[in-house]
Formats: C-alpha cells, sequence, structure tokens
C-alpha cells in the first residue's frame, strides 16, 4: 500500500509506524543528501535548529564535520556551505560529516522518525530507490516536505512519480493525495516523454526543469541566482547520484545504503 503525504502535518497519528517513510525535498534537501553522500561524505546528520547543528558538529572529531544548510533558501552565517548540491564536491565532501539543517527538508525528515526505515527521495536517485522498494509488502508513506508550511508542486510530482511507477510494480494507492499526486505525474511525463523522444535542442530547457521552476520553491530559487540548483534537482536518475540513501540510528544519521 502506498499512501502520499503532501506535508509532514499531514500525517495521520500512528500512521508511519512498522512502514516505510520516503522523505522528499526536491528543491533542495533531499537532492543535496544524495549528492553529498555519493560525492564522498561518511554520513550526514540531519538537525531541526541552527545551534543542535553547531552544537553537533562541534562535538566531531576536529577536521570532520562539515556544516551546511539554510533558511529562506540563503546559507547560514558561519555554515560551511548552504543548500546547493552542486557545492557538495568530492573535493568538500570526501571523508567528512555533514551536519545539516534546513528549513523544510531535515524537520520533515525528523518528523518521519516513527517509520521503520526511513529513505530520502529525489529526483536524482529515483531508480535505485523504487528497486530497493520493489518488493516491499511494508506500507510505503511518501511524505513531501513542502516549503514554509505549504504543499509545494515539486514535491507533490515526484511523489506522483514513484505512485505511478509503484502503481506499476502492483502496489495499490492507500489515498486520494496519492491518486492526485499520480495524475500531475502523468501528465508531466508525457512532456517529459516526447522531448527526449526528439532529443536535445540547444537553447530549450528541459520539461522537468521548466515544470520545478513553476512552483514557490522553484521562483523562490531562481529568484536567489540559484538557477543552477533547480537544473540539478530535475535530472532523472543522474549518473552520479543513483544510490539508495537510508536513515541509521543509534546515532541518527543518514548514510548511503547497502
Amino acid at each position: 500500500m502506498v499512501s502520499v503525504h503532501l506535508l509532514p502535518s499531514t500525517i495521520p497519528p500512528g500512521a508511519l509506524r512498522g512502514g516505510v517513510a520516503v522523505v522528499i525535498d526536491v528543491l533542495r534537501a533531499s537532492t543535496t543528501i544524495v549528492h553529498a553522500l555519493t560525492h564522498g561524505c561518511a554520513a550526514v546528520i540531519p538537525c531541526g535548529e541552527i545551534d543542535e547543528a553547531r552544537t553537533i558538529a562541534a562535538r566531531l572529531p576536529r577536521g570532520t564535520a562539515l556544516l551546511g544548510g539554510e533558511r529562506r533558501g540563503e546559507r547560514i552565517a558561519g555554515f560551511d556551505l548552504g543548500n546547493s548540491p552542486g557545492d557538495y564536491t568530492t573535493d568538500a565532501c570526501r571523508g567528512k560529516t555533514l551536519v545539516m539543517t534546513t528549513t523544510n527538508g531535515t524537520r520533515a525528515l525528523l518528523a518521519c522518525l516513527e517509520a521503520e526505515t526511513v529513505l530520502i527521495g529525489a529526483f536524482v536517485n529515483f531508480a535505485p530507490t523504487v528497486q530497493r522498494l520493489i518488493h516491499e509488502e511494508r506500507p510505503i508513506h511518501l511524505v513531501c516536505a513542502g516549503t514554509d508550511g505549504a504543499i509545494s508542486y515539486e514535491d507533490a510530482l515526484l511523489a506522483g512519480a514513484f505512485a505511478g511507477r509503484f502503481v506499476d510494480l502492483e502496489h495499490e494507492l492507500g489515498n486520494d493525495e496519492a491518486e492526485i499526486a499520480r495524475g500531475m505525474w502523468e501528465h508531466v511525463q508525457e512532456i517529459v516523454r516526447s522531448y527526449e523522444a526528439l532529443g536535445d535542442r540547444p537553447g530549450e530547457q528541459p520539461p522537468l526543469v521548466r515544470y520545478l521552476r513553476r512552483g514557490k520553491g522553484g521562483r523562490r530559487v531562481v529568484e536567489l541566482g540559484l538557477g543552477d540548483d533547480v537544473e540539478l534537482a530535475a535530472t532523472l536518475n543522474r549518473a552520479d547520484c543513483r544510490a539508495v540513501v537510508e536513515l541509521a540510528r543509534d546515532p541518527l544519521r543518514l548514510v548511503l545504503s547497502d
């Protein structure tokens, strides 16, 4: 059974217990987490608050912590990096532990701790995440982070892509939100397929980039001069990000799944 929760606040009490949660914050936390781990970070420690992140980073062995995150889309003062996935290069990440706090994504993740298994979902690691869940018998919950407490278009699109793929694999949809998100994605998917069938056209943005720019989150990222982040986040199954990211516990941290 696959359900979509368009905001963490819409998850019914106790619904995640015993199930699998896939946390989605396309622009940009989930994309950045996947990018950081596949480019050399040993782990990502998610934090809800700025002071908490600073405290945890200070406790790590000298030279091993990388402080990253944002508020209102902008890098936090005194942090090493913001929330732009492209900044998490191999040179920046190799051997480091990323301590991360963001406006929406890390808080959504921390709202899902009741789930038995927590994964990170992004367009860039879509296929391996689906593959990990292909034979899953526990309930699957697609949890969208949203933007400032409001439903976000780009997160709903990715949730719809997952829902549609799971239906193809004979999973049942568990709520109306899953049906709605799936319908949204089916429309966009047809346009994406038509574009790909015609081949690259110089000077024309790929359709998924255009769609991700439409929502409030996409518009804000572009207004901040970070349009490249949208293009990276809109890359379906990015070659250097094809990995499953899972939440480990005791201590709480995100790692690449075996």
